[in-house]
């Protein structure tokens, strides 16, 4: 199963809106169930899923905390799309639907699982939009450590309104939330240190943002190189400290060879070019929350190192 690379977000709750765009059907305009303010026709009370308002594509990614402790969460914005605020409170039943979930791996070449066995839907998949509001919530309960470690996501469609005199909107009445958890390593570092390069050697100096991939690993990229094809995976071995470094999967500078002590003697040979040279011996200090990196790999040219200290913020 794919390891999760997610965007990790510092709030309780944030979206990624992942959307494709559609053309919308002149009927289902026309009855206005398919815009999130009705303009044309006031007796048309749309409910419907508010992850996007523009288009069919109605996906969310959040990121949680880790933690081993039960968590309620509000994850599913439903909102009644009129001008007005619901009159009284509005009682929506949503429904699990993972055929979502499969649609979109085949359409995006994505690997998300099924997570049902790991969280408990609250209320019964009933959300309660209040009366002086347009929207209400769907809840789920869980600990947020059990998701580590893979990709998930759940579908889910509405189903029903108890209320009568309201429509479930024509094609935002379902959709597609990934759960993301980040790790404690995860956040964003001050980097400082030295590449290594056979025709542009150079210092580095730069904020990096070092992304969960498990429960003890981050992603990072090599030196200033940027782009997908120069990721690497730093695996922090909690009992030892001792980093293991490897070459995030489609990386086209693989494979990576870490350095714990000392520089390539050899195509080319190098010696320190700055002061913190040492520490750079592939090691993570947990009181400080610090990286000690050096590793990199065979180009063109002769080898391509790094050496950077990095330093949560």
């Amino acid at each position: 199963m794919k390891k999760l690379m997610i965007k990790i977000l510092t709030g309780t709750l944030s979206f990624l809106l992942l959307t494709t765009t559609g053309c919308l059907k002149d009927d289902d305009y026309k009855k206005g169930i398919i815009q999130s303010v009705h303009s044309n026709d006031p007796a048309v009370k749309a409910v419907e899923i508010g992850l996007t308002t523009t288009s069919t594509a109605n996906f969310l990614q959040v990121s949680f905390n880790s933690s081993d402790i039960d968590t309620t969460v509000d994850l599913i914005p439903v909102t009644l799309a009129t001008l007005d605020a619901a009159p009284a409170d509005l009682h929506i039943t949503l429904s699990s639907k993972q055929s979502l979930v499969d649609d979109y791996n085949t359409t995006n070449s994505t690997g998300f699982g099924d997570p049902s066995a790991l969280y408990t839907l609250l209320d019964g998949g009933v959300v309660t939009i209040p009366k002086g509001s347009h929207t209400g919530f769907l809840k789920i309960k869980f600990k947020p450590s059990d998701f580590l470690g893979a990709d998930w996501a759940v579908g889910f469609a509405i189903t029903a309104i108890a209320e009568s005199g309201y429509t479930i909107s024509g094609n935002l009445s379902t959709g597609i939330v990934a759960i993301g958890i980040k790790n404690k390593y995860d956040g964003n570092y001050s980097a400082v240190g030295y590449l290594y390069h056979p025709s542009s050697p150079r210092t580095l100096n730069a904020v990096k943002h070092l992304s969960t991939i498990d429960a003890n690993t981050v992603s990072v990229t090599l030196g200033d190189l940027g782009g997908a094809g120069y990721v690497a995976w730093l695996t922090v071995d909690p009992l030892t400290n001792k980093i293991t470094v490897t070459a995030a999967p489609g990386a086209s500078s693989a494979p990576y060879t870490q350095f714990d002590s000392g520089l390539p003697s050899s195509s080319p040979g190098y010696i320190p070019a700055w002061s913190e040279s040492a520490k750079c011996n592939n090691t993570y200090d947990p009181m400080t929350h610090t990286y000690y990196v050096r590793y990199g790999y065979v180009g063109g040219t002769g080898w391509r190192v790094t050496e950077e200290i990095l330093a949560l913020q």
